[in-house]
């Protein structure tokens, strides 16, 4: 039961460092990269008049979205470390019961 539980431990400090070291960063880089892409209505020219305000407004929408999603990525990849930080010292904890309880009783597997 210990090794099972060690490993969702693992698991979830492993899913934290990505949300927090890959997801979060990454939202933050793909946000940034939009700014080059906002031209202006001159550098498009004409053809492309009639879409312009549409476009820059879903450019702006996604940009604006992407810089939200940073710290929310943040805040799970945060949450699942106190998650298996906190899963961990039960984990411990039970453990140094358990051997307690074994040494007062005697236990020979302990």
């Amino acid at each position: 039961m210990a090794r099972e539980l060690k490993v969702d431990v693992d698991l979830l400090e492993q899913v934290s460092k990505v949300w927090l070291n890959e997801v979060a960063p990454e939202l933050a880089q793909t946000a940034g990269e939009i700014d080059p892409l906002k031209y202006t209505v001159v550098q498009f020219g004409p053809l492309f008049f009639g879409m312009w305000e549409s476009y820059t407004a879903a450019a702006e929408f996604i940009q604006q979205r992407l810089n939200e999603a940073k710290p929310v990525a943040e805040q799970i990849g945060n949450a699942l470390h106190t998650a298996a930080t906190s899963f961990g010292l039960q984990q411990e904890q039970q453990v140094r019961e358990t051997e307690k309880l074994n040494n007062m009783l005697g236990d020979p597997a302990s």
